[in-house]
This record gives structure tokens, C-alpha cells and sequence, in this order.
């Protein structure tokens, strides 16, 4: 069963991408975060159970108070812990080439995608 965690705050980005990932069977299961620090605290707090943690994670870069990149410094901390490989992808409007270079400090980050989703870019992340 794959599974995938969508953490953007805007609500019209997380059901467009909820209504792809369904109409087009691409995960069994989803998650929407609005705030990345929920999000954060339940992949810690369930770092050992491989069952429900994610396959993938579409993480949003340009958040209020805690955003992308807050996500990433904390899932650093304590990713290699985690009993399941999590592929995250880095999806953003952001077309700045700093984004896409900051995110290569971070080896775990498998992508930077560019919105907006497609059904063929969200089953890439598999």
C-alpha cells in the first residue's frame, strides 16, 4: 500500500493534488498538512512504525511561520531513523534557481518539482 503526505497550506493546491491521486489510483492512501510543523511531530512521534508512515511526502517550500524549509532542517534530525524510506519532493511556484540549489544541502530530498501537479509528474514520485 503506498501512501503520501501532502503538506501545503493552501487548501485549493492540497484538494487539486487529493483529486489526481484519487481519479488517477496513483496512492492507496493520502495525508494533507496544512501546517508543516503537524506534520513534523507525526512522522517523529511514529518514526518506528513503518505501516503508517509515508512513501512519499509533496512538501510546499513558501509557507507562514514554519515552512519548507523549517520541515526540512527538522526532518534532518531524525530521518535516518525513521523505519520506512520516505522519497520527499520538494513541490513549489517557486522559480527561483536558490531554491532548487538550497535543496540539494539536503541528500534526502529526492526532487524540486514545479506546480502545477499533473498526474504523470505526481506518479513520477513513486
Amino acid at each position: 500500500m503506498s501512501k503520501v503526505f501532502i503538506i501545503d497550506d493552501d487548501p485549493i493546491h492540497q484538494r487539486i493534488a487529493q483529486i489526481m491521486i484519487e481519479k488517477h489510483a496513483i496512492f492507496n492512501d493520502y495525508r494533507s498538512f496544512t501546517e508543516p510543523v503537524k506534520a513534523l511531530e507525526f512522522l517523529e512521534e511514529n518514526k518506528h512504525e513503518a505501516a503508517i508512515l509515508p512513501d512519499v511526502i509533496l512538501l510546499d517550500l513558501n509557507m507562514p511561520v514554519f515552512d519548507g524549509w523549517d520541515f526540512l532542517s527538522g526532518i534532518e534530525k531524525f530521518i535516518n531513523l525513521l523505519q520506512k524510506k520516505v522519497r520527499i519532493f520538494i513541490v513549489s511556484s517557486s522559480i527561483d534557481e536558490k531554491d532548487k540549489l538550497r535543496s540539494k544541502n539536503y541528500p534526502f530530498v529526492n526532487g524540486f518539482i514545479s506546480k502545477p501537479l499533473s498526474p504523470d509528474i505526481i506518479r513520477s514520485t513513486l
